[in-house]
């Protein structure tokens, strides 16, 4: 075979490998930023994106809130209490602390009949950096942590990141993703109050405690 022929395959190879890696770039890139804006109230934008493994849709929130980031850990590590602002939370114990910011806890929340509630372990860790004065905060289901519960379906997978960043002394920036596959089947009407009923209701009294923390000083 010709040199010169030898030297445009390899160049032409070369060119193709090129040209691959340029597309998973930039599929890479778009596909993980397709979020379509589904919902906006009172400063609380909701957006969702097709998953991957599962019938229910990612969600992102995105607001800011009064207050700093000391008192909103507060109410995340206090989970004893999520049912008084977590939609649909029925039940939230704490069962283990791992450390300081390391939490392992139990929640059921209800779904609209004829579903089955659903429950699932979860271990919460936040990672500060003083450095920037933010966040982030990882929650993530622990399947088979413990026996499973009679009459309820456990959630085959849940992950919540929540990115803090502070804006001020008085205030508050955060981006939570969900991402989440409830198990079992469910009703697309189901699916989609959950979707979008639940975290604009959610982050509602969130941003509700916060402000309440605030307008005592």
């Amino acid at each position: 075979m010709p040199e010169w022929d030898i030297n445009f395959k390899k160049r032409s190879l070369k060119t193709i490998s090129l040209l691959g890696l340029l597309v998973a770039m930039n599929f890479n890139l778009y596909g993980q930023a397709n979020w379509t804006l589904e919902n906006e109230k009172d400063g609380i934008r909701i957006s969702s994106r097709p998953a991957s493994s599962s019938q229910f849709n990612d969600i992102r929130v995105e607001l800011d809130l009064p207050g700093n980031i000391e008192q909103l850990k507060g109410i995340l590590l206090d989970v004893d209490h999520y049912k008084d602002w977590s939609y649909a939370t029925k039940k939230s114990v704490l069962i283990r602390k791992l450390g300081v910011g390391r939490v392992i806890y139990f929640s059921e929340f209800e779904v609209p009949w004829p579903a089955t509630n659903r429950y699932f372990y979860s271990s919460i860790e936040l990672k500060e950096d003083s450095v920037t004065h933010s966040l982030t905060v990882f929650a993530v289901n622990l399947p088979n942590y413990l026996p499973a519960y009679k009459d309820l379906v456990e959630v085959s997978f849940t992950k919540g990141i929540w990115k803090i960043s502070t804006l001020s002394n008085k205030s508050i920036h955060v981006v939570y993703t969900l991402e989440l596959n409830p198990g079992g089947s469910l009703p697309s009407w189901v699916i989609n109050l959950f979707s979008s009923k639940g975290p604009l209701a959610t982050f509602e009294n969130i941003k509700q405690k916060m402000t309440a923390l605030n307008s005592q000083k």
